[in-house]
């Protein structure tokens, strides 16, 4: 019993990363959507994933979580890769899907990775990681540089803004 209710938190968690039956919608004009691939899915759930990994092969080398147990476990983890995410880049912050919404006031700049941008946060608040496919980092680089240059108000909406920024 308690196995399964361990493992039920376990795959709840990795689902409410990305999915929430009522969420928080994104407040503000919408600038650009950005759709993760399956890369960036695998890069958000990897630490999910690992853990799951690890409950499921500590049970099955303990015996104390049953093999039908362990193969919905695995089923459900690549039930959870399929479901799409987006990045919404807004007028008044970013937001994953319906569950996180970061207003832009939250950064004081930006990094480029190697698989995509890191937002730093001000004092007190933490980072946010933009897991891009490589042909959305320069527009989602534009955004963001736009909208940390300015007032939320008035973030990068228009095209002609963007190639500005760019340059």
């Amino acid at each position: 019993m308690l196995v399964g209710v361990l493992t039920g938190m376990a795959l709840l968690w990795t689902l409410w990363r990305v999915w929430l039956p009522i969420g928080v919608a994104a407040p503000g004009r919408p600038v650009l959507e950005v759709p993760m691939g399956w890369r960036e899915r695998w890069r958000w759930h990897r630490r999910n994933l690992y853990a799951l990994a690890a409950l499921a092969l500590l049970g099955a080398l303990g015996g104390w979580m049953p093999v039908a147990l362990q193969g919905m476990v695995i089923a459900f983890a690549l039930l959870t890769l399929g479901i799409p995410i987006r990045y919404r880049f807004t007028t008044e912050g970013v937001a994953l899907n319906n569950v996180l919404f970061r207003r832009w006031e939250e950064f004081e700049g930006y990094r480029m990775e190697r698989w995509g941008i890191r937002m730093v946060g001000r004092e007190g608040k933490g980072s946010f990681c933009l897991y891009l496919p490589l042909g959305a980092r320069e527009r989602a680089r534009a955004v963001v540089a736009g909208c940390l240059r300015r007032s939320a108000r008035r973030c990068v909406e228009s095209p002609a803004e963007i190639r500005e920024v760019l340059r």
